[in-house]
């Protein structure tokens, strides 16, 4: 049987595309199927991602120009004398030439090499911002699945605190225990349902970083599989420090090639005459620019490539040392992880028994409701502390194949 039945109006066509402009809104984000989705997600949304593209079409532009035939486009001049002025006799005269500027000695060559390591450095930073964008999307993540098991552990108490609460309301009526035993269980039913609040709101706060981050909803938290030790030369960073290095080295020989303006050769026409009574005349010739080198000039573009290249090799050196200490800071974290969940695990066993224990004594009248709802609090907090053990293992872990460079 229908739930609700709607009688069948008709709506005009305004009205149609408003109700599925608001079915847009409303509608909820799509949830990735995995990390790997996610991150593929968080990357479409990344600011830099175009400023990293229009960089790699500048290298790319670069690389054809090194290529092409001539430095720079060739050149018109047109020229007209006359002594129109003066005697005007008809003397006339009229030039045109085609200027074709020249490759200095191994710049075209150097020009390409100079392209190839400014596209191979650029897909190097490319991947290095992808890789930390995947470290974000990871952290959040885990954030989330923090949050979600704190929430449902939450839950889990607040039932038993309202059970504890009903049970008591019962016995109180029945006049078997004290009223005070009634409001004291009512007191940490609602002290519960506080904390499960709290716990909701941070899952939501987690959950809408996720979206902002990734336009998704998060997938359902996983570990991820141990790597072992991959080669470090492939680690996205440490790549991009090296090809930024080779980058600055092809600028730097460029600039030492380039220490003049391009020559310049030139096929002239002429055609003059010196009288009105004259035939004109045409003349051809050829014509060679050689411009000069100027140390003046020179020397501050090679302070500057040099520079440069000293600035990637720190760079460089600072990246390597922050890796090293990244593999190592995650290597230590995994392992305290581990050692902490082990821990946790065996304690949450303890009071659970130890729960177990005052649970039955209670009911024999051997203890009071005090000494049970201390041993009910310390069992929970000994579970929640076991969950979030057991979230920051897959945390650490995720972060340790973060550190070696490894995507998901």
């Amino acid at each position: 049987m229908a739930l609700w039945t709607m009688k069948r109006r008709s709506f005009p066509a305004g009205g149609l595309a408003a109700a599925a402009v608001a079915v847009c809104l409303l509608a909820p984000p799509a949830g990735a199927q995995s990390l790997r989705d996610a991150v593929e997600g968080a990357w479409k949304l990344n600011p830099e991602v175009r400023s990293l593209e229009a960089r790699r079409a500048v290298a790319t532009a670069q690389q054809g120009a090194g290529e092409s035939l001539v430095p720079a486009a060739p050149a018109v001049t047109l020229r007209h004398t006359s002594d129109y002025l003066n005697r005007n006799i008809g003397r006339r005269e009229y030039e045109a030439e085609l200027g074709v500027p020249l490759w200095l000695p191994g710049q075209g060559t150097a020009t390409v090499r100079a392209a190839d390591a400014l596209l191979a450095r650029t897909d190097a930073e490319i991947a290095a911002r992808r890789l930390a964008v995947a470290g974000e999307v990871r952290t959040a993540l885990w954030q989330v699945a923090l949050a979600e098991r704190r929430a449902e552990l939450a839950r889990q108490r607040l039932k038993v605190a309202r059970q504890l609460e009903a049970d008591t309301q019962r016995t109180a009526r029945a006049g078997e225990i004290a009223e005070a035993d009634h409001q004291l269980a009512r007191a940490e039913a609602l002290a519960v349902a506080v904390d499960l609040r709290d716990e909701e709101l941070a899952l939501n706060e987690a959950r809408q970083v996720f979206r902002t981050l990734t336009g998704m909803a998060p997938p359902k938290a996983s570990p991820e599989p141990d790597i072992g030790q991959p080669p470090l030369e492939r680690h996205p960073s440490l790549l991009a420090g090296q090809l930024g290095v080779r980058s600055a080295q092809a600028q730097r020989q460029l600039v030492d090639l380039t220490t003049r303006d391009n020559p310049e050769v030139g096929l002239m026409a002429r055609r003059e005459r010196d009288s009105r009574e004259e035939r004109y005349d045409t003349v051809f010739g050829v014509s060679v620019r050689i411009p000069f080198s100027v140390e003046a000039v020179n020397a501050p573009k090679r302070a500057e490539a040099m520079s440069e290249v000293v600035r990637a090799e720190a760079e460089q050196a600072s990246v390597a040392r922050t890796v090293e200490s990244d593999i190592q800071q995650a290597r230590l974290a995994h392992q305290a992880a581990t050692e902490r969940l082990a821990i946790a695990r065996d304690r949450a066993a303890a009071l659970r028994a130890r729960l177990s224990n005052v649970e039955r004594a209670r009911r024999g009248g051997e203890i009071s409701l005090v000494e049970y709802v201390r041993a009910q609090e310390a069992a929970f907090e000994a579970e929640l502390a076991r969950a979030s053990a057991e979230v920051q293992v897959g945390a650490a872990r995720a972060r340790l194949n973060q550190s070696l460079g490894v995507l998901p």
